[in-house]
């Protein structure tokens, strides 16, 4: 079938939560996503519609009027108040679209699905041309919202919302909101704000100018935005969220090129902020944006470069090839960055960006899957990554990305406490050895071959020739700065360590895991009033994070600190659902007995390991926490023998002080080879 091009009514609808509802509870996640495709089946047909496609819980239809899109919408919100655990919410707009090979693209997708992304829970969006259309229809109501800019449209969208009938209204505030960067662009056409903003681009642009001098000769800081996933294909969210690290991964080859990590710019997802607010805050001089239209035997994909100060769209360009050259389109993207930047590539760089890098289509599309569920860091999404990375290596067994993200699991469980290192540390030998025999050049097999020379076999000199040839490779990867850091720590290399924990800090500025390893850094050099005003900050934006609450949880009790060293006790129990723990910290503290609560949590602990696997790390440091020295070495020595991964620690973390001069204390240091 070829190309047609054809007006019609397009809706495009979403439930609100779907994401975390999966991560928390997938069975109820699937029994939701069941009924909702049977509402929309039953009501798109009723009104004479077409099912375009299903993604995850998105769903695109296409009418052949705008009255049937809308009286479709409002009864499938009516069904879905009844039967839909969560709310949808639904786009709707009238425009030209492309039909190709059984799939829709064009402004009227983008749009709907813009106004999707918009509307209230339980509400439904539609543009001028849909309430052009309906507005003799006198039993629909509606409400003009305001002109709104609507992401990669270039004029400012007339926006109604469906009122009545128990449809949300949507409020001032949000109103407000939506029109800002719509009333700013009229304005441009008033005298007075010419004058007033012309004023403000001249200082925006000096400021730009300044900070931009402030860079280093030849260096460029650039942000990658996540990827707009415009398809309808499934898991689709979870595929962006990997190509999204593939993406960075590639650009941060360049030496010349320093990339904002993906934890940091994943924050900007819903589009909500102009360039330059985003590339203020982030501290980059240009940002990336892209597209995927199309994944599966073919690939589509858009990319935009675009300057910040002051805003200019400087580069774009837009693949269509196979799914098996999709590395070649990220290498293209690379060299092109580089070339409009005016960055030169070394010989051995284009000869890497350039070279034939063939995938299997289904294995990269399982992989990606796994990568993004990988990514939530829970039990249900570290399972689901582990199958993603199976399927992937059923559909081609030498695919290295794949067993590495295999030892990734692995490593995941273990580091979440969720398997023993017995159980753990062949699976990761065995995948990230099989690994490293079929691409040895990933710079993900180094920076996991760094990270078990460290915290799982002990091997220092290995390790750290590891971290330097994962920072060759990749001078922009934060998070094996973050650690390295930590190993110069352990190595008591503390000058050295704190240069390359603030690198990482500059890369990933808004990232909670660097702020706690910045945060454990601080406990380990004794810095604790900077230590507690940090992870208190990034505990504001992240009230549940379990590393920082940990972190500051020991920092307190380093500091003597022991009624905040409770509370922030009783938070990390909390936000890991162990509400057992929390009564008993909160009945054993009696007028202040701190060591009390903490003895009865290792008692607690010690009962527990008979049904369930409990780390001899976190009994030790209970122990240690109490007061109970003897108690405490008697773990520590289990921990040791367990090869527990946290024992790397002993000879900088504070918690330690009052045994390390203890002689089984001192043996463990020596059996460890680490330094006094």
């Amino acid at each position: 079938m070829g190309q047609n091009r054809q007006l019609a009514a397009i809706m495009f609808t979403d439930i609100v939560g779907y994401t975390a509802l999966m991560g928390r509870d997938e069975q109820q996640a699937l029994t939701l996503l069941h009924d909702n495709r049977e509402i929309h089946k039953n009501c798109i047909e009723n009104h004479d519609g077409k099912l375009l496609k299903e993604m995850g819980d998105g769903i695109l239809a296409q009418f052949n009027s705008a009255l049937d899109a809308v009286q479709c919408a409002i009864e499938i919100q009516q069904h879905a108040l009844g039967r839909v655990e969560g709310k949808l919410r639904i786009g709707i707009h009238l425009g030209d679209v492309i039909i190709e090979h059984n799939d829709v693209f064009g402004d009227g997708v983008n749009i709907a699905s813009r106004l999707q992304a918009i509307a209230d829970p339980g509400g439904i969006y539609i543009s001028e041309s849909v309430q052009k259309a309906i507005r003799s229809r006198k039993d629909i109501a509606v409400q003009y919202l305001c002109k709104v800019a609507l992401k990669n449209v270039d004029y400012p969208l007339k926006t109604y919302a469906l009122k009545g009938n128990g449809f949300p209204v949507t409020t001032v505030t949000k109103i407000e909101e939506l029109s800002y960067k719509s009333s700013r662009r009229s304005k441009f056409l008033q005298l007075p704000y010419i004058i007033l903003m012309a004023s403000v681009i001249i200082i925006i642009t000096i400021a730009g100018w300044w900070w931009l001098s402030t860079l280093k000769p030849n260096e460029i800081r650039i942000a990658v935005l996540p990827v707009e996933n415009m398809t309808m294909v499934e898991n689709g969210d979870f595929i962006v969220k990997g190509m999204h690290t593939a993406i960075i991964d590639e650009v941060n080859k360049v030496s010349s090129i320093m990339v904002t990590s993906k934890t940091s710019s994943a924050k900007y997802k819903d589009g909500n902020k102009t360039i330059p607010e985003i590339a203020r805050e982030l501290n980059v001089e240009m940002l990336v944006e892209s597209e995927l239209t199309q994944i599966g035997d073919s690939v589509q994909l858009r990319f935009r470069l675009i300057q910040a100060f002051p805003e200019e769209q400087i580069w774009s360009i837009s693949y269509s090839k196979p799914t098996a050259d999709i590395l070649s389109i990220f290498g293209n993207v690379a060299m092109e960055i580089s070339r409009v930047t005016n960055i030169d590539l070394s010989p051995e760089d284009i000869l890497r960006f350039t070279q034939t890098r063939e995938v299997n289509p289904q294995a990269y599309q399982a992989y990606l899957t796994g990568m993004g569920y990988l990514y939530e860091l829970s039990r249900n999404g570290i399972d689901k990554a582990l199958q993603y990375f199976n399927l992937s290596l059923a559909k081609d067994p030498d695919y290295a990305p794949a067993h590495l993200g295999v030892s990734f699991v692995w490593a995941a469980r273990r580091q979440q406490g969720f398997v023993s290192m017995s159980e753990a540390m062949p699976k990761i030998e065995n995948s990230l050895s099989t690994a490293i025999s079929l691409d040895s050049t990933l710079v993900e097999v180094h920076y996991q071959l760094a990270i078990n020379n460290t915290w799982i076999l002990w091997k220092w000199e290995e390790a750290g020739k590891e971290f330097i040839r994962t920072l060759e490779i990749d001078p922009n990867h934060a998070e094996a700065r973050a650690y390295y850091s930590h190993y110069l720590n352990i190595m008591h290399r503390y000058d050295e360590s704190d240069e390359q924990i603030v690198k990482a800090l500059e890369l990933q500025p808004f990232s909670a895991l660097i702020q706690s390893l910045y945060g454990m850094h601080l406990n380990h050099t004794r810095q604790y009033d900077k230590a507690i005003k940090l992870l208190r900050a990034t505990l504001k934006e992240d009230p549940d994070n379990v590393t920082a609450l940990s972190t500051l949880w020991t920092i307190y009790h380093n500091s003597e600190m022991y009624e905040e060293a409770l509370e922030t006790a009783k938070l990390w129990y909390s936000a890991k659902n162990e509400n057992v723990i929390v009564d008993i910290l909160i009945n054993e503290y009696v007028e202040g007995n701190y060591d009390l609560a903490m003895k009865a949590v290792a008692e607690a602990y010690i009962l527990k390991m008979d049904t369930t696997y409990v780390t001899p790390w976190q009994i030790t440091t209970l122990y240690t926490r109490a007061n109970m020295q003897n108690e405490a070495l008697n773990w520590l020595e289990i921990a040791y023998k367990e090869h527990d991964a946290n024992m790397p620690y002993i000879n900088t973390d504070p918690i330690f002080d009052k045994i390390k001069d203890k002689p089984r204390f001192q043996s463990i240091i020596n059996k460890m080879g680490l330094p006094q």
